[in-house]
């Protein structure tokens, strides 16, 4: 067994063996974040890829994905190969998400046994759900960049950057001058659109603004891409239900993994 950095035209084929709904967080390392990864492959003695372990870049946390190919895969020495290639700080902790299929692989061989938390990864399929346009969802404007960087503290926006804030569209609504509710994307590309950064300030929750944003964000972006997706954890059910008033449909049920590089 042998672990190396995998090169342009191995990921190129890569890509025709990843099932895009399957493995989605992987296939958007392959595609969208390309530029973002860096990806490992371990491989039998007789030169077989056995698995793969990417990592991501620019995220408040080490972030990592995946695709598996064989149940020889050893996951810890791959994951020790990348760590010491890529110089990553000993004790810190790396996260990905998994199928519910493949947590028992994760847990055996990372020594990730505490509860995580579900997610689900959903994807908008019923445009005839959207409320008509409202036009008090408006474009942020630079000038109120940072005004959203305070929301999104408050709002505990996990997976926020301000390169999202920098180059991707951010819409909010305001109300008597106040911005009440606030949305972007995590990824904007015709291959693939992840909504994310949404939320309401605490003081003005439970009157629909989560409702008039997420509806804006999503119809403005069907323009753009037929192939819509947010994630939300499973024990959101608030939020589960706006999404799926809004015509987003569960794809799958992933599992958040945390373990220590």
């Amino acid at each position: 067994m042998y672990h190396r950095r995998l090169q342009p035209k191995e990921l190129d084929e890569l890509l025709t063996k990843i099932d895009k709904e399957s493995n989605l967080l992987y296939f958007t390392y392959l595609t969208v974040r390309r530029q973002q990864t860096v990806h490992y492959g371990q491989f039998s003695s007789d030169g077989r890829l056995q698995g793969v372990l990417a990592y991501l870049y620019g995220l408040p946390f080490h972030a990592f994905s995946y695709a598996l190919f064989s149940e020889e895969v050893r996951i810890r020495p791959l994951l020790t190969y990348l760590k010491e290639d890529l110089d990553l700080p000993d004790g810190a902790i790396g996260s990905t998400f998994v199928p519910e299929k493949d947590a028992p692989i994760f847990s055996s061989q990372l020594g990730s046994d505490s509860p995580q938390k579900v997610l689900n990864l959903m994807k908008h399929i019923d445009l005839a759900s959207l409320a008509p346009a409202d036009h008090r969802v408006v474009r942020i404007e630079p000038h109120h960049f940072d005004l959203v960087k305070s929301r999104m503290k408050e709002i505990d926006a996990m997976a926020f950057t301000e390169d999202e804030l920098n180059n991707l569209p951010f819409y909010g609504v305001f109300d008597d001058g106040e911005l009440v509710a606030v949305g972007g994307f995590h990824l904007f590309d015709p291959v693939y659109v992840e909504l994310g950064n949404i939320g309401t300030t605490v003081s003005r929750r439970r009157q629909g603004w989560g409702q008039i944003i997420t509806t804006e964000l999503t119809r403005r972006v069907r323009e753009f891409s037929s192939d819509v997706y947010l994630y939300v954890f499973d024990d959101n059910a608030p939020a589960i239900r706006l999404y799926e008033s809004l015509g987003y449909r569960l794809v799958s049920k992933l599992q958040r993994i945390e373990f220590s590089l």
